[in-house]
């Protein structure tokens, strides 16, 4: 702390009177270094006015805050902050015209700023003078520009050129003076006009080797947003991009951007001396001492960065200071006056996290960390200074502008089997699907795969395209020779390296590569490798080359990003149109638009669905599994009803990551991932099986067990036969003699339900491919039962056996405090698709033509019997074949279920079933009074309804209200439990 010299001798000439509250009297002053903060200013006072001897009696009862907070209120200044805010906001600011002295319109400064000056205009010559003599010598024509940095910019604060647009944003700062919105300016050079200097790579004689120079090199150039920064420039361009998508001589040529940020505090050094900083790197550091000039067109030179080009990094600059403030009191004025005495400003290469200097992202990183500027501040220049490389924010920029990069092939001739990023448009080909495309679709496949080697004009020819790599190997055909035995081509192609596939994949002897698609088919002109050598860790291509030069990363490995190619994509030489594609439900000739092809939940790879000419489907899938409560796969399907026999032929099934992959025949109520279904399935190393999910949400389940064969199957043939609630899985090792594996009951929305082909890898970082041959579905023509038919409608009966069973007939009670009621129930069902029912039959009456609810709550069914019911039911009469609703519990825990018959002697309808956990629910139905009978569920009582459905039922007359329940067991002998609560008719 610096102790001022006076302080001392003030205090002692102070006079005998005194303020009634103030401990020391008469003027003072001190002086102290650093920031001027509430604590700086305290110290100061303490140290060197306060403390000093003799400065306050001992009858002072105040210490130095006290003191000096009386003195600011006596001075109308409401705190120390106040003060420091007053010390700064007075503080001189040199005019930024200054620097040039070019006039003070700043109309200088804006073309500069925009890269248009005759500084950076001109170059160096010895042709505009009759002698020789050198004219446009920067360093002699910017001379102000040396002083000014020496005289001005490391001891006076400069002014923000707020005025010009390329400065100013629609935020202010704290002082409500023209800001950047991202705290950050940034310049970026294209060109370098001086030799001499150590930096770019403009040489002397100027007029040879001066011409269109570039700078040092440090970033990579993405694109340029021409709207962003149209306030300073005036293209004028609406919603224009200008993209780069190589770097240094194959794209924008060399860059250098440069830049400052500061702190969102307005007395922070780095927010006062900001326009300090702007002058050293735009004019001093980078135009006058290394001769970068001119801007990125469609862009301001220097601007805020919010208006620049988007780029992968920027250097940056950070200022450092050292300042002297002076603090001065006069008790006879009552007035503090504070002052700048001295300052100095250094400029330092910024210090960002991570110890990354001199990066204008990691900068501003510490700026966020350190709360100096905001989480949007930072987000928005990390979104013009990538940090991570220009791909992704390029590809981002370009979607957003409606582009995309791709190739536009020649769908006639090729048919693409791989892409990755902007090439991807699906995982790549399956084996099977590959191998159909390949060997079987070519325009050149081979007549004979029993040959050692393929005659010319009979090799498979793969195209592969990279617009990123060099220009010769921006296209490489890849001709094979020889058959194929144990070798997953296309996978081995883009996801491995450092091996030939087992021996199956060798240059020169399997495959050669060609630089167009003439050489391919004819074998003229092959690639070499150095020194003859095929590098198989550079999969695909080797590190080899037209002329046989070494050529490095050229490769791209899918699992890998950037790859370290991207933007690949791989065709076969085979018409898009022909053999086998993806299906296209609005081209398809075979299938309809009522199928749907989707992927079932979440999954981690969209899956794919291809169709062959020969009638053969392929289907890829990703996912965890198709299990527990929730399926996570790829579903082909079509929508049906009632009973059908379906068939395929599971003919292979690749790519296993998991003995419980499955592929197979799917029945399913809806495309929801925890929806009603039943499948039968080829696993991937344990045989065939059959599973379940009998209500929506519920659990999957095992049906029967695995049939598993050695050495295991690795195709199957399978079939599904539903027969009302009943479902069969059958399985065949030749499609005609067929063996019943299972079979269980199940209920689908008004029989009306999904069948199609599923498939789930049981990984969801990789794929499965199953094809699927002879895939058949049609109506299983199934007898239906004759309706119950009574000879004289039933008299009513309040405790009624409804139906003929031979069983007791049913019984009611409850617990001693009445809060539960019992309901046991025995016959054999209401089961849909049922004419006729039987079940136990607790009622009252009711007139159809009055609106009413009937509401319980169910508080447990406990049943192994699937078919058994428990629940509330409006009915129009006792007869056994009577219109009805009946909404409730199902066995087996399956869920709440609502169905319901229309008219007397139809089948019943199952409308829907949910699972729903533990089989407690309130449930509701409601009748309008006109037939409509509406169903609705919740689980706990201040919850709001949940409606499950309506139907319209023909009730008339009377009817009959109540609990139904009923074993639903083929003997009619055995019972289930039903307990309820607060049963009610309102």
């Amino acid at each position: 702390m610096k102790i001022a010299a006076t302080a001392v001798s003030l205090l002692a000439a102070l006079p005998g009177a005194a303020l009634a509250q103030e401990c020391l009297l008469g003027g003072f002053e001190f002086e102290f270094d650093g920031s001027c903060t509430p604590e700086s200013v305290l110290a100061a006072y303490e140290e060197q006015v306060f403390g000093a001897a003799g400065a306050t009696s001992d009858a002072c009862t105040l210490d130095a805050a006290a003191d000096l907070n009386l003195k600011l209120a006596a001075a109308n200044i409401a705190d120390l902050q106040a003060l420091c805010d007053s010390v700064y906001n007075s503080q001189e600011q040199v005019p930024f015209t200054e620097a040039a002295k070019r006039g003070d319109d700043m109309h200088f400064e804006r073309e500069f700023f925009n890269g248009r000056t005759d500084w950076q205009e001109e170059v160096e010559t010895i042709y505009e003078s009759e002698d020789g003599t050198r004219t446009s010598v920067l360093n002699s024509d910017a001379e102000q520009v040396r002083a000014f940095f020496e005289g001005v910019a490391q001891g006076r604060r400069v002014e923000w050129p707020g005025v010009l647009p390329n400065f100013q944003s629609s935020v202010t700062d704290g002082n409500d003076l023209a800001t950047c919105t991202t705290n950050a300016a940034m310049c970026c050079w294209p060109k370098d006009r001086q030799a001499g200097d150590g930096n770019g790579n403009c040489a002397t004689p100027y007029d040879k080797n001066c011409v269109d120079k570039n700078p040092a090199d440090n970033t990579n150039l993405c694109y340029v947003d021409l709207d962003r920064g149209n306030s300073s420039t005036g293209y004028n361009s609406g919603s224009g991009i200008v993209s780069f998508p190589e770097d240094n001589g194959n794209g924008e040529g060399a860059i250098h951007c440069h830049g400052l940020a500061w702190s969102n505090d307005k007395n922070d050094h780095t927010a006062r001396y900001k326009a300090n900083g702007l002058f050293f790197v735009s004019m001093y550091d980078h135009m006058y001492q290394r001769g970068y000039v001119e801007n990125i067109p469609g862009a301001p030179m220097c601007g805020c960065v919010e208006q620049m080009p988007t780029v992968s990094r920027s250097d940056c600059t950070q200022v450092d200071l050292t300042e002297t403030i002076k603090i001065s009191y006069s008790a006879d004025t009552n007035t503090f006056v504070g002052k700048m005495t001295h300052i100095h400003v250094d400029f330092n290469a910024c210090q960002g996290i991570n110890n990354r200097n001199n990066d204008l992202w990691a900068y501003m990183a510490r700026l966020y960390y350190q709360e100096d500027v905001t989480p949007q501040q930072f987000g928005e220049l990390g979104r013009i200074i990538t940090n991570t490389g220009c791909k992704q924010a390029t590809r981002y920029e370009l979607n957003k502008h409606g582009m995309t990069r791709g190739y536009d092939h020649d769908v006639s001739m090729w048919t693409k089997v791989a892409g990755r990023d902007d090439m991807y448009d699906g995982h790549p080909f399956g084996k099977a699907a590959f191998d159909a495309a390949f060997w079987e679709g070519s325009l050149t496949k081979p007549l004979d795969m029993e040959v050692a080697e393929f005659p010319v004009g009979q090799t498979p020819i793969l195209h592969r395209i990279c617009p990123g790599c060099t220009d010769t190997h921006k296209n490489i055909y890849y001709r094979r020779k020889t058959p194929i035995t144990n070798c997953n081509l296309l996978k081995h192609i883009v996801y491995q390296r450092g091996n030939d596939c087992n021996g199956q994949n060798k240059w020169n002897v399997d495959f050669s590569l060609h630089s167009t698609y003439e050489d391919a088919v004819s074998g003229d002109n092959p690639w070499q490798c150095p020194g003859d050598a095929f590098n198989y860790w550079a999969p695909f291509y080797g590190e080899c080359s037209p002329s046989g030069a070494k050529v490095r990363d050229q490769y791209s490995i899918w699992s890998w990003f950037p790859g370290p190619q991207s933007d690949v994509a791989y065709y076969v030489n085979k018409p898009e149109g022909e053999g086998i594609q993806e299906l296209d439900l609005t081209q398809s000739t075979r299938f309809h638009a009522g199928h749907t092809d989707v992927d079932l939940g979440d999954v981690g790879i969209p899956g794919r669905t291809f169709e062959n000419d020969d009638g053969s489907i392929h289907i890829s899938g990703s996912g965890w599994d198709i299990w527990n409560t929730n399926d996570m796969g790829h579903y082909f399907s079509d929508l049906t009803t009632g009973d059908v026999d379906v068939s395929v032929h599971v003919s292979s099934f690749t790519n296993i990551r998991h003995g419980y992959a499955k592929a197979g025949i799917m029945l399913r109520s809806n495309n929801d991932d925890d929806a009603t279904n039943v499948f039968a399935l080829l696993s991937g190393s344990n045989g065939v099986g059959f599973q379940k999910r009998s209500s929506k949400g519920k659990y999957s389940e095992t049906i029967g067990s695995y049939h598993k064969t050695t050495p295991i199957q690795t195709s199957a043939w399978l079939r599904v036969v539903k027969k009302m609630e009943t479902v069969e899985c059958y399985r065949s090792d030749d499609g005609i003699e067929w063996v019943l594996h299972a079979s269980t009951n199940i209920l689908f929305p008004d029989d009306t339900f999904r069948v199609g082909l599923a498939v789930t890898s049981h990984d969801d970082r990789h794929v499965s491919e199953a094809t699927f041959e002879d895939y058949s579905t049609a109506a299983y023509e199934f007898p239906s039962a004759a309706p119950s038919l009574s000879s004289a409608p039933t008299a009513w009966d309040a405790i009624a056996k409804v139906g003929e069973a031979p069983s007791p007939d049913g019984s009611t009670w409850s617990n001693a405090d009445g809060s539960i009621t019992y309901h046991r129930g025995y016959g054999y069902g209401i089961t849909p698709p049922t004419h006729s029912d039987s079940f136990f039959f607790d009622n009252v009456q009711r007139d159809a033509s009055t609106p009413f609810d009937v509401v319980t709550y169910v508080h447990r069914f406990h049943t192994g019997y699937q078919t058994a019911r428990g629940g509330i039911m409006i009915r129009n009469s006792n007869d056994a074949d009577a219109a009805n609703a009946f909404l409730g519990m199902t066995g087996y825990y399956n869920g709440l279920t609502f169905q319901s018959r229309a008219t007397a002697g139809v089948s019943t309808d199952h409308h829907q079933t949910t699972y729903i956990p533990h089989h407690q629910a309130w449930i509701r139905l409601s009748s309008d009074g006109s037939g409509l009978i509406t169903a609705y569920y919740k689980i706990d009582v201040g919850d709001e309804w949940i409606e499950f459905g309506s139907a319209t039922i023909d009730l008339a007359g009377t009817l009959n209200v109540g609990t139904a329940v009923t074993a639903g067991y083929s003997s009619g002998d055995r019972y289930a439990d039903l307990e309820t609560k607060s049963f009610s008719i309102a």
